[in-house]
């Protein structure tokens, strides 16, 4: 049976912590996550508890794991790391930006179409890399 996630919304420090273990290869303490996440202890205690009281993350005599993945709205979660989507984006335009520049240099005739052709996936890629970049760094 497929692994549903659920639709839950966490915000702030539960989604930091979230986050954090998510991304962790191993299990991790109330400590650990407080040092990670330049935050007192107590704090971080409290809000490990809550999490764990809807299922989210489980405890066991290593620390913290992740119970059940969720979805966050604008990311995708790809082998335990969270991506925002749009860095997926930006590898569209990537993709078809290099797909034209193969073109002209395949076909040798650049024209003022191809040129802005060009300059509108180049700020299409751009954009969409900066702002996926931004909302990953918003998390933290």
């Amino acid at each position: 049976m497929k692994n549903k996630r659920e639709n839950i919304e966490l915000t702030g420090v539960p989604l930091k912590i979230y986050v954090y273990l998510l991304e962790s290869k191993e299990p991790k303490s109330v400590r650990e996550i407080a040092e990670t996440l330049n935050m007192a202890p107590s704090s971080i205690h409290y809000h490990l508890k809550k999490l764990a009281s809807i299922g989210i993350i489980k405890r066991d005599i290593n620390g913290y794991t992740v119970n059940r993945k969720i979805n966050i709205e604008g990311y995708i979660i790809l082998m335990n790391k969270l991506i925002p989507r749009l860095l997926i984006y930006s590898l569209f335009f990537l993709g078809v930006l290099i797909g034209e520049i193969i073109v002209i240099l395949g076909t040798r005739n650049i024209n003022i179409d191809k040129g802005i052709t060009l300059l509108i996936t180049s700020i299409a890629f751009i954009l969409f890399f900066y702002e996926g970049l931004i909302s990953k760094k918003k998390l933290f």
